[in-house]
């Protein structure tokens, strides 16, 4: 069983003593589309080494900014990772 399913039966528990076959059945049938849309979920919000570039180029960024005196933010604090991932989201909504 993957995550989703496990996910999909704890939202949507199934009675007791049901059989591994009626299990299959009421993920498939009923949970379809919870378990479908978790799968996407977690597609979607998965890393992957080209978002980790472009993570990078966002850093160099904000450090040139801030080494141009072109922001108040200080590097390694809450505020400096905040506009890495405001930037971050930002592009990947384009």
């Amino acid at each position: 069983m993957n995550k989703a399913e496990e996910r999909a039966l704890e939202r949507f528990p199934v009675h007791e003593g049901a059989s591994k076959e009626w299990i299959k059945v009421h993920l498939k049938n009923i949970c379809g589309d919870y378990i479908e849309g978790y799968q996407q979920a977690e597609k979607d919000l998965t890393l992957t080494w080209v978002d980790m570039r472009e993570l990078y180029i966002i850093f160099a960024e904000v450090d040139t900014e801030i080494e141009l005196c072109k922001t108040d933010i200080t590097a390694e604090t809450i505020g400096y990772y905040e506009e890495v991932l405001k930037r971050f989201k930002e592009r990947k909504e384009k």
